[in-house]
């Protein structure tokens, strides 16, 4: 990681696509120069339904950035739902010529060249290899480098994905004029911005609420030990609420936001709710607020059953030690985490982001991309890259972008 160097994490979610733009400053940390959120109904069930739609989300808002900019972004980091991607635990070792030398990123470098040659299932890919930890003569830790050893033997995290996916999402970025650097699992994306380096450690749940999706994500001995997404979340409920009390969707996320619980058993008051976009015959339509809470409380426990059931038929189950709800799927339904520790047996917390000024909460997943890329230790080129702009002006160049993502043509002069 040199100073300079620009990062670009591309979130696609169920309802949007955010970008984020980072680059490393002189005291090698990440500072964000800007970010940008699209509307996008591109995916279905965590999967691209229309790579045309999520590529013309893609272009807008790397040109929201752009215009900010005096360069143009042609590569980035993008996100893959746990549901494509599994992970399996390896350890790989050599022996070093000089033991008095000392570990050098050139070590490391054979370590994971040489992993990245193991057999891997049929229709897979692999698409990052992390180094969990070390181990060396005198010592086991997440950085060995200058360390005296004859012997450096590392634990390493090897990520698979679904080729098809993983060719989707390359034929939308292409589709965007954009070469992807990398792809990052969800769960990798929002540790660093959620998880405390003790939860990490220790055994830690992390679920990612989105619109149409839960990523769900197992931690352990900072490596992760699990991954995988139902297609459910905070769109589901409010459909429900819709479907169930006859009314528009607009109204149904209104009432959501205002009386959002979690069980019935929590309500105060059972206030009358007037339905003013109700579609049967009775006019003046109103509701207990139980009502509404019950269709929630439903969808809620089955939510944290389908999550729990997941855990117990993978074998990991015991080993988080706690969970942490991210994302803004639940946002609006209070005391939720209270029923997520009923039916998970966790003591569970809502995390709290920790972004930069910068960072809104809907870009969230982008900003966790270029923070997982600017935090690994073991890699010489982590950087996107951009063009500076020269013969034409900013303007010119993102009007050509659009144009050329909407099928225009336009001559060299």
């Amino acid at each position: 990681m040199a100073i300079g160097d620009i990062i670009v994490g591309i979130d696609i979610g169920t309802s949007k696509v955010s970008c984020c733009l980072g680059q490393i400053n002189k005291f090698n940390q990440v500072e964000i120069l800007n970010s940008s959120s699209v509307a996008c109904e591109g995916l279905r069930r965590g999967k691209i339904v229309s790579s045309d739609a999520v590529s013309r989300a893609i272009r807008f808002a790397i040109s929201d950035i752009e215009a900010t900019q005096d360069f143009m972004i042609k590569s980035a980091y993008v996100n893959i739902v746990g549901s494509y991607v599994s992970i399996f635990k390896t350890k790989y070792s050599i022996k070093l010529a000089d033991k008095y030398a000392g570990v050098t990123q050139k070590d490391i470098d054979e370590i994971i060249k040489n992993v990245g040659k193991i057999e891997i299932p049929d229709g897979k890919q692999i698409i990052d290899i992390v180094p969990s930890r070390f181990i060396t003569e005198s010592r086991t830790t997440e950085d060995p480098i200058g360390i005296f050893t004859s012997t450096l033997e590392a634990e390493l995290d090897v990520i698979i994905a679904d080729k098809e996916v993983v060719k989707t999402i390359g034929l939308a970025m292409q589709k965007a004029g954009l070469v992807m650097d990398g792809i990052v699992a969800n769960g990798f994306a929002m540790k660093d911005i959620v998880l405390t380096d003790d939860e990490k450690e220790n055994g830690v749940l992390l679920l990612d609420f989105g619109a149409g999706n839960v990523d769900i994500s197992v931690f352990k001995n900072n490596g992760m030990i699990y991954t995988d997404s139902i297609p459910v979340g905070g769109d589901t409920i409010t459909n429900d609420i819709a479907i169930g009390l006859q009314i528009s969707y607009q109204e149904a996320d209104k009432l959501k936001r205002q009386y959002g619980l979690s069980k019935t058993s929590y309500i105060d008051n059972d206030y009358s709710i007037t339905l003013t976009t109700y579609t049967g015959e009775e006019k003046n339509k109103a509701v207990k607020c139980s009502e509404l809470v019950e269709i929630i409380e439903a969808r809620i426990e089955e939510i944290f059953t389908l999550i729990h059931e997941g855990l117990e038929d993978n074998k990991v189950a015991n080993i988080p030690t706690s969970c942490v709800i991210a994302g803004q799927g639940l946002n609006s339904i209070n005391k939720s985490e209270k029923t997520a520790e009923e039916i998970l047996k966790y003591p569970v917390r809502f995390g709290n982001l920790k972004t930069a000024n910068l960072i809104k909460p809907d870009v969230a997943g982008a900003y966790g991309i270029v923070k997982y890329i600017s935090n690994i230790k073991h890699s010489r080129n982590i950087g996107s890259k951009i063009q500076m702009i020269e013969d034409q002006t900013f303007f010119e160049n993102i009007v050509q972008s659009i144009k050329g993502l909407f099928g225009s043509k336009s001559k060299n002069k």
